[in-house]
């Protein structure tokens, strides 16, 4: 009787010891995150130049085990809604009751932010969302990109890319994510998580050995669920948007049970499977009365290009019926430049 007494005195010892043990820090370039807190910092990079970028991140390390979620916003500098709400987001998760961990880089091109540069660093005048995997050595844009794609996602289990309407881009909020490897299905979970109504999933004709080039293709290529969200328009900084963005991120993180509660859910979500294009034919002026979620039909007169005396060098039509998912907005319109993107419906 004597000895199980001193058993069970143990077992409830145990259970004790066991119940106040305090989760590992998480540790991520140099820097050290307790459980239940978080910190912001800088990462510097060498920019090849003699000096370096510094990259600001904000981790949040919470009490219990659970996923590692990356977040990214900035990978296009003039792309402002969600560089706002990654800043706005950690105080809206309470690291308290966080399960895992949320690695935030609030601006991935930093100098095309400070620059006010649509698409591309000025550093260098590459586009980092074309730069994927990047180089070690190479020039800045690469670094970044290469930091992300090695330094980055070998710390996340899922990754979302934020992105919206450039300064010159008008375009309808969707979720998009690659039908690609095992990712594909936790990918798909995720975009309808987010409580989105336009869902773009893209094909999966990726090979290991092809450039991913975009940042959301490199993580599906390495096989990390992910995704791009896209919400916001013409570099404007509108409230509604910024909240649309954070709200949707609060609800994949409740998807994964990293937060409690449960994840948005659209009305009618609407899945894009099939995309297409128009380009202007010339460098010219775009006038245009069209707008980003505009249904269209095949044949619509949708826009005109003109020279800069206004004389009219090409009317362009609407190539399927279907959805504006995004378009310049912006008179000045260059040759090869693609004007209008398209959703298509189904037939």
């Amino acid at each position: 009787m004597r000895k199980n007494i001193f058993v069970a005195a143990l077992l409830l010892l145990a259970g004790i010891t066991m119940s106040y043990a305090q989760p590992k820090p998480f540790m991520f370039k140099g820097q050290v995150i307790p459980a239940g807190t978080r910190a912001s910092f800088t990462v510097p990079l060498a920019t090849g130049a003699g000096d370096s970028v510094r990259l600001p991140f904000t981790v949040l390390h919470g009490t219990e085990p659970g996923p590692v979620l990356g977040l990214i916003a900035g990978v296009h500098g003039y792309e402002y809604t969600p560089i706002l709400a990654l800043q706005q987001l950690p105080d809206l998760v309470d690291v308290q009751a966080l399960r895992g961990t949320v690695i935030v880089l609030h601006i991935a091109n930093v100098q095309a932010f400070s620059g006010r540069s649509i698409y591309y660093n000025p550093a260098d005048g590459k586009n980092l969302n074309r730069s994927f995997p990047g180089k070690q050595d190479g020039t800045v844009t690469e670094r970044i990109a290469w930091f992300i794609a090695h330094d980055l996602f070998s710390r996340c289990n899922y990754v979302v890319d934020n992105h919206s309407g450039d300064g010159n881009e008008d375009l309808h909020p969707y979720a998009g994510y690659y039908e690609y490897g095992k990712q594909a299905a936790a990918s798909r979970e995720m975009a309808y998580a987010t409580g989105f109504d336009w869902i773009m999933p893209a094909p999966a004709n990726l090979a290991k050995e092809e450039q991913a080039l975009y940042c959301n293709r490199e993580a599906a290529l390495q096989e990390i669920p992910s995704l791009t969200l896209e919400c916001g328009r013409l570099g404007k900084t509108d409230a509604g948007s910024v909240d649309r963005i954070t709200g949707a991120l609060l609800s994949i993180m409740r998807h994964l049970k990293m937060q409690p509660g449960e994840p948005l859910k659209a009305n009618q979500p609407f899945a894009i499977t099939e995309r297409a294009s128009v380009k202007s034919e010339h460098t010219g002026m775009l006038k245009t009365a069209a707008y980003a979620g505009m249904l269209v039909r095949k044949g619509m007169k949708l826009a005109t290009v003109t020279d800069f005396t206004g004389s009219v060098l090409q009317e362009i039509t609407a190539p399927v019926d279907g959805v504006i998912v995004y378009m310049l907005k912006t008179p000045p319109v260059n040759k090869g430049e693609g004007v209008f993107s398209f959703g298509v419906l189904p037939k």
